[in-house]
């Protein structure tokens, strides 16, 4: 029984596609390359509530491998404005394995609250690393003090012109004295 040469070509092309994920197991060369070089960026904490008028301190670690010169901080994903960033340092020499850095973050008193998600970005040469950092701004006084104030304001205005004054009794005197 001979099979047809298209048949057996085309047999032959699923078992090929079929086996090719298991081609660096059996000691093939493989068809993708991988780097040796490697960055990695972490935020510590990795999320940050943070009341209008202070501040939050991120503690930045950038892992490498293979890989030295100088890394420079960056943001992405901030409002325009309300907020004041500071890296310390703002760039710095790679040490293997890990390098450290802070980001200061301040809600300033232009700041609204809100909740967003931000890219700090750590760049050396052509290579990029990423983290997200979630920030949450919260008012600096809870929202019902303004209205309390308010309340007591009108309170005090109606009472004023609802109440009417006592008028005042004159004393009656038994007589002068030294009489």
């Amino acid at each position: 029984m001979s099979m047809h040469p298209i048949f057996r070509i085309t047999l032959l092309s699923v078992y090929m596609v079929l086996l090719l994920p298991y081609a660096p197991a059996l000691g093939a060369p493989t068809l993708s390359r991988t780097s040796d070089q490697q960055l990695t960026l972490s935020a510590n904490p990795s999320a940050a509530v943070i009341k209008v008028g202070d501040k939050a301190t991120i503690n930045l670690t950038l892992t490498s491998v293979s890989i030295s010169g100088s890394a420079c901080f960056e943001e992405q994903g901030f409002p325009d404005s309300g907020f004041t960033l500071t890296f310390l340092p703002q760039c710095a020499q790679l040490q293997s394995p890990t390098t450290s850095a802070q980001l200061i973050v301040e809600a300033t008193p232009a700041a609204a609250p809100q909740n967003f998600t931000a890219t700090i970005l750590a760049t050396i040469g052509n290579q990029t690393a990423s983290t997200p950092l979630t920030v949450t701004v919260i008012p600096a006084i809870p929202a019902w003090i303004p209205w309390l104030g308010i309340f007591l304001f009108f309170l005090v205005i109606g009472v004023a012109l609802t109440v009417k004054p006592r008028k005042l009794r004159k004393a009656k005197g038994k007589g002068k004295m030294g009489e």
